[in-house]
């Protein structure tokens, strides 16, 4: 049987708030897999899309007997919430609920309807008969990310970054459920976008008819202030053998990668030493052992980050094997950077500018 209870964390421990379902149900597991004793072992299928989390998790006893459970993926849980979570699992099936932040209502709520749960603070209760399992943690108890949010009409988060993507990187007029269907945004998501872009003249739009115009330039400067890379969970690293080497076994990797910044840009324009390499990794600890680099705390020559959306995989450029973020993605990373990247930012700018039809692919037509 696995058992294990222990008092809170402090809230200041917390790690950086996830922000894909996937990282919410990650840092869930890396949870219950510190909870468990040895030998036993936790698996899941792949998931569905590069944000959504796995739909089941196994946990497997040292004597091979295996509980599953279906997993639950929710940014914030009401207490009432628990109900339906209950209500939409099968009569013999095992739910385990993934969150940012459990209250301790919630909890108990979970608790009385037989659900297993682990929040992104260490909030973790997850049991099984068969075979035997308890494991009981507590994390914080409060949500150490809640505080009074940003000001409204800001491009943040996954549909405003898939929005602006998508029309940034194309051209000609497009009607919303276009570009729901271009964006891959959900509908509702996608008209709040539309909306905010156009109440900051941002785009052009007839009443209830398409986008005839996008600012392309001032929207990514509006959204690269609102979200960026230097927003995201990263971390530093270097590379023993130099950065060339890395670059090369990024070539050779299976792995869901796009490199941004500086390198990023250099594919479009002339750029001098290149002394710091970033990255988005869908996994960011496997990128990093397959391409060999050695975690630090200071002077990281690498940073690899989560995004905050999967958009940053999207219409990606392949220079000499290695798969790199589209101009505008390096563009509005760049600008939010710290240094010379300011700089860098307005020289790729210009290089887009002059060969716009280079990149900009028309409405329509598959990038």
């Amino acid at each position: 049987m696995a058992e294990n209870t222990s008092a809170g964390i402090p809230a200041a421990s917390v790690p950086p708030k996830p922000e894909r379902d996937v990282d919410l149900y990650r840092r869930a597991v890396a949870t219950l897999r510190s909870s468990l004793p040895d030998g036993w072992t936790i698996a899941s299928a792949k998931s569905p899309t590069l944000s959504a989390a796995p739909e089941r998790m196994l946990v497997t006893a040292p004597t091979g007997e295996v509980a599953s459970f279906q997993v639950i993926t929710a940014r914030g849980v009401l207490a009432g919430d628990a109900a339906k979570f209950a209500d939409g699992l099968a009569a013999s099936d095992r739910g385990f609920v993934c969150a940012r932040y459990l209250s301790d209502p919630v909890r108990r709520q979970l608790d009385a309807r037989g659900l297993s749960y682990a929040d992104a603070t260490g909030n973790v209760s997850v049991f099984a008969d068969r075979p035997a399992i308890w494991v009981r943690d507590r994390g914080a108890d409060a949500d150490p990310w809640r505080g009074p949010g940003r000001p409204p009409a800001q491009l943040t988060g996954d549909p405003a970054a898939r929005v602006v993507r998508a029309l940034a990187d194309h051209t000609g007029a497009v009607t919303v459920p276009e570009l729901i269907a271009l964006a891959g945004a959900s509908t509702g998501a996608t008209y709040r976008v539309v909306e905010t872009l156009a109440e900051r003249e941002l785009i052009e739009r007839a009443p209830r008819g398409p986008i005839s115009r996008v600012r392309w330039i001032p929207m990514l400067r509006a959204w690269s202030s609102d979200s960026s890379f230097s927003d995201c969970q990263s971390v530093g690293f270097v590379a023993p053998d130099g950065l060339d080497a890395a670059l090369a076994r990024l070539a050779q990797v299976s792995e869901v990668y796009s490199v941004t910044g500086s390198h990023a840009a250099a594919v479009f324009t002339e750029y001098g030493d290149l002394r710091q390499l970033h990255i988005y990794a869908d996994d960011p600890d496997t990128l990093a052992r397959s391409i060999g680099l050695r975690a630090v705390e200071d002077g990281a020559t690498v940073l690899v980050a989560t995004p905050r959306s999967p958009v940053v995989f999207d219409r990606t450029v392949l220079h000499d094997g290695v798969r790199m973020v589209s101009p505008t993605q390096a563009f509005a990373d760049l600008l939010a950077g710290s240094g010379r990247q300011p700089d860098e930012a307005e020289r790729l700018l210009e290089w887009m500018k002059d060969h716009e039809s280079t990149w900009r692919v028309p409405v329509g037509v598959p990038a």
